[in-house]
């Protein structure tokens, strides 16, 4: 029995001495459960950086984005009671590739009680780079005015544009593309095959000023003494050093050949404080 247990106690001896010649480390007891992981001093924790996760809103506004909104107010009371109200708001995005710009402009003004005033435009454009001067673009432009013989004026255009000049200071793009227009609840409520020639320019005159302009004539395929031609000019001046909020003066003036009765040229001009997002 003694030279039974005397060889039991000698195979174990070994056996743990194997163990730790070997380094072996045996797994920690089923009830000690842990989720915790450490990672040895001085060794770096690599991170796969998948980029922006499509199905998360947060990531679609990130530094791309340029936005602005604008508001302007006028008013009087007392022998003659007039109230003026102008806002609006911006939005753009320029990767490498492609670049989307959108406005929306809304005035309104009331005189003696009676509304003299009351338009919504608004603006948006896709352009796709072909290098750095050509893309081709789709410019959409939804217009309502309730002194105007209809009740929305939608045109739908595309074409093709050139960057003519592009440095820090200065950009001048041209247009030239085609597409429709139609006047809902107008006298002709029907789409209008037109052409597009557009024209797009801005100059930073300084650190803190600067001009801006788009100009866009669509004549019609089958008259061309049948056109529109809408015109925007601002002027803005940094009043902040932060960059976010600036004056803004500027007039938007719509031409339309064919007004149906009406005058043909409507000029609205404005003064805003603007704020960048």
């Amino acid at each position: 029995m003694k030279k039974l247990l005397i060889s039991i106690a000698v195979a174990v001896i070994c056996t743990a001495s194997a163990n730790a010649e070997t380094d072996i480390h045996l797994l920690p007891p089923v009830d000690a459960a842990t989720t915790e992981t450490k990672i040895p001093v001085g060794e770096d924790l690599i991170v796969e950086n998948t980029g922006p996760i499509w199905y998360s809103p947060s990531t679609w506004f990130g530094s791309l984005w340029e936005n602005s909104i604008e508001l302007g107010i006028n008013g009087s009371e007392g022998n003659a009671d007039s109230f003026s109200i102008l806002t609006g708001g911006k939005m753009k995005r320029e990767s490498d590739a492609t670049k989307f710009l959108a406005d929306l402009t809304y005035g309104r003004t009331k005189a003696g009680g009676v509304e003299t005033q009351n338009y919504a435009l608004g603006n948006s454009r896709w352009d796709w780079k072909m290098n750095e001067q050509w893309f081709f673009y789709n410019k959409n432009t939804i217009e309502f005015d309730r002194f105007k013989p209809f009740d929305m004026r939608l045109s739908l255009t595309g074409g093709l544009g050139y960057d003519v000049i592009e440095t820090d200071s200065t950009t001048l793009t041209t247009r030239l593309g085609a597409g429709a227009s139609r006047e809902f609840g107008g006298p002709a409520d029907e789409w209008v095959p037109e052409a597009n020639l557009g024209l797009d320019f801005e100059r930073k005159i300084n650190e803190v000023q600067k001009i801006s302009g788009v100009m866009d004539y669509f004549p019609s395929w089958e008259d061309f003494g049948d056109y529109r031609l809408v015109t925007k000019v601002d002027w803005e001046l940094l009043l902040r050093k932060d960059g976010n909020l600036s004056l803004k003066i500027g007039a938007i003036d719509r031409y339309d050949s064919t007004p149906n009765g009406n005058q043909a040229n409507d000029l609205d001009y404005y003064a805003t404080l603007l704020w960048k997002l």
